[in-house]
């Protein structure tokens, strides 16, 4: 029986961007095995007749004998399963797993580089550092013939490809993780209660949280007639992550609302009216087009992955990164404009159809696997 193994980040995050990709292996008699750190959501994977397999990759870590050790943990694991794909996902699967393909000669190796992370996209001289560091360990990890790298926007692989970390004819780009349109089905605008303007996304930093908060804040002092929902958890091992002290000072805002992780993030977009994401730097947010497959008017920021989920003034708005007075400007004029949210997500959901579409992205990375 042929086996596929997939190195990532969380279990979670497999779940959301991963699972009908390995679904369609699956069906084609693939053996499953998913290695990742401890999570609850680990017996989801397992109900569903995957295998999984401990590595101690713990993410924000930086510990040079532990990483060692995960490293090695990954290489063991390899050498064991003997997979003929592996298929690493976000940075330190792909630096550690790829570095492990390498050493054992696997013939087929895939790796997505969903963005380039908070050690390239926040500064300080720790990440300096470690950026250096990175894409040492990029150019070796990535160094491999038999490797196929996947890019969600062009930015991320021309960053690449200029430093010489993987030449361009191991690229691949394949636009986000997909969005299953029946899931995600088409809903009307809500027509009663409070105006709903939703930010779907991990509780950091450079995801614009405090601009989106800042923002909310402010629309709030002139008007009563909208809620700002923020639906996703802090992340203890990212040091950009708010914490909970920053959940309780702006919890005391009345109108703002901090959901937590959602399940069913699909009924949170169809009681909301608009969808926001002040991000710094994306791969490809997942978020947006599932905003825009429920058919949700977008504003995000005009940064590399971003730009590419929204056309600008058809199906949402672009705006400066880090300036949130025109996050202002653009959150009342939308709640102000009916039609035009309305109109915005008819144009979105078009575009979803035409774009992300769950089933063109499997056989993207299907296409790749067999080549």
């Amino acid at each position: 029986m042929y086996k596929a193994l997939f190195i990532v980040n969380r279990p979670d995050y497999f779940l959301s961007h991963r699972l009908a990709l390995a679904q369609s292996l699956a069906d084609d008699g693939y053996e499953i095995h998913i290695a990742s750190v401890k999570h609850q959501s680990v017996s989801q994977l397992v109900s569903l007749g995957f295998h999984f397999h401990f590595v101690d990759i713990e993410r924000g870590r930086t510990n040079p004998i532990k990483e060692l050790f995960g490293l090695l943990s990954i290489v063991k694991l390899i050498k064991r399963l003997q997979p003929d794909i592996v298929h690493c996902i976000t940075m330190k699967p792909v630096l550690y797993g790829g570095i492990a393909a390498r050493l054992l000669g696997i013939r087929k190796v895939v790796v997505a580089i969903a963005g380039l992370g908070s050690v390239f996209t926040t500064d300080s001289v720790k990440n300096r550092v470690l950026r250096l560091i990175s894409v040492q360990l990029y150019k070796l990890a990535l160094g491999n013939a038999r490797l196929t790298a996947i890019f969600q926007n062009k930015h991320d692989r021309a960053f690449f490809v200029e430093r010489n970390i993987i030449p361009m004819q191991r690229t691949r780009l394949i636009k986000g993780s997909g969005v299953a349109l029946d899931k995600f089905a088409f809903a009307p605008l809500p027509e009663s209660g409070k105006k709903a303007v939703l930010l779907s996304a991990r509780l950091l930093r450079e995801k614009g949280v405090f601009e989106f908060l800042d923002a909310a804040k402010q629309v709030l002092t002139a008007r009563t007639d909208v809620e700002f929902w923020l639906a996703g958890d802090i992340d203890p091992a990212n040091p950009s992550s708010l914490t909970e002290q920053d959940i309780e000072t702006w919890s005391k805002i009345s109108g703002i609302k901090f959901l937590g992780f959602q399940s069913d993030i699909y009924n949170v977009i169809k009681a909301s009216t608009l969808v926001v994401l002040p991000s710094y730097r994306e791969g490809f947010p997942k978020a947006l087009i599932e905003a825009a497959a429920v058919g949700r008017a977008i504003i995000t920021t005009d940064v590399p992955g971003c730009e590419d989920a929204v056309i600008n003034n058809e199906t949402g708005f672009l705006v400066p990164v880090k300036q949130v007075d025109s996050l202002i400007e653009k959150i009342n004029y939308l709640l102000d404009h009916h039609d035009r949210c309305m109109a915005f997500g008819l144009a979105g959901r078009v575009y979803a159809e035409n774009n992300f579409d769950i089933s063109s992205v499997v056989l993207a990375h299907r296409e790749i696997y067999m080549s």
